[in-house]
């Protein structure tokens, strides 16, 4: 048990912390910090919208990027217990004349070992009509016949194209949009009211607007526009920090997939780098804090105008989730320091 003087503590010192670097870096964002069950803080900064002076608060909507691959991974899960899908199943089961599906199975794409070429990286279509809605498999066709980077299953490659595929496999097997089937399966089942599938030409309440920093002045500008159509379930979903929390808190509980789809999940099924693996949609990192090694399972999210961290520390019960929608190269450094100040008091 931690007495609440140390919580308290911790508290003030990530809000001071986050008060000074929106004065100094123009921090603008969202934090939730909880221990033990126990929400430390939550608490917004800066602006969900600069031009009409709207502030952001733990419920500002934001994009979340990558950290939607989550989602697209115990989406998939959930299909697997059902027994309506196999971890190794081959690609082309689902898209027959996909170059070399017979050697790409569900279980590459997961884990970012299937070799094939990340679309996000390849310059001129994707880029040239970034602004433009794609259809599913107009997006694939992008990436489709783009040579592998290497052989299905011989190392680790991130691959946001992989994912996209993904996504396309839980349409075809549940006869369901992504974006329906996570509101039925996910988001209605854990009362996940301010969660959804990005699209910029919906009204969404409290959602915040994207921004970026110019120069060597860092000048606020707005962010480059995207069709959410493009990341699609590599990276379209918005939240907030007060749902990524119940999220968190749903799937290391068990109550969105069960204990043995879990240690699936978190399986360190691929190195990364030095104490950093990858299982299906997150990251298990090893890292010294507070004198101790400890594991955390997290993804982080990048996309124009935004930038998310989503961490859990299972064992200590520890969550960590910021959002930011004036991204500084520094972000994810500012979290490693949330991390500190944590990790020095428990």
């Amino acid at each position: 048990m931690i007495n609440k003087q140390v919580l308290d503590k911790i508290s003030i010192n990530i809000d001071n912390y986050l008060n000074d670097l929106s004065e100094k870096e123009k921090f603008s964002g969202a934090i939730l910090v909880s221990i033990k069950g126990k929400k430390v803080i939550s608490k917004g900064y800066g602006m969900a919208n600069y031009e009409l002076d709207v502030l952001n608060t733990s419920k500002t909507k934001f994009r979340i990027g990558s950290v939607t691959k989550q989602f697209t991974a115990v989406a998939i899960m959930q299909l697997f217990e059902k027994g309506q899908l196999n971890l190794d199943d081959t690609l082309d089961k689902y898209i027959p004349d996909y170059p070399k599906g017979d050697k790409v199975t569900i279980h590459h794409l997961l884990t970012h070992t299937s070799g094939i070429f990340n679309y996000t990286n390849i310059e001129g279509p994707i880029e040239n009509t970034i602004r433009k809605k794609h259809s599913l498999e107009t997006l694939i066709n992008e990436f489709k016949y783009a040579p592998y980077d290497f052989e299905p299953g011989e190392k680790y490659s991130y691959s946001n194209s992989g994912y996209v595929l993904l996504g396309y496999i839980i349409k075809k097997v549940s006869n369901k949009s992504y974006e329906e089937y996570l509101q039925e399966n996910v988001f209605n089942k854990l009362l996940m009211v301010d969660t959804g599938y990005d699209d910029y030409y919906k009204i969404i309440k409290n959602r915040a607007s994207g921004y970026d920093l110019k120069g060597e002045e860092k000048r606020m500008v707005n962010c480059e526009f995207i069709d959410m159509s493009i990341p699609h379930a590599a990276g379209a979903l918005y939240s907030t920090v007060e749902e990524l929390y119940i999220w968190n808190k749903a799937l290391i509980g068990g109550k969105i997939i069960s204990e043995e789809l879990l240690k699936k999940i978190t399986g360190k099924y691929i190195k990364v780098k030095e104490n950093d693996y990858y299982g299906y949609g997150v990251h298990l990192i090893f890292e010294e804090l507070g004198g101790k090694v400890r594991e955390r399972v997290d993804h982080n999210g990048i996309i124009p105008g935004f930038l998310a961290s989503n961490e859990v520390f299972p064992e200590e019960d520890v969550q960590i989730i910021m959002i930011t929608n004036v991204p500084s190269e520094h972000f994810f450094k500012r979290v490693s320091k949330i991390r500190t100040i944590i990790f020095e008091e428990i």
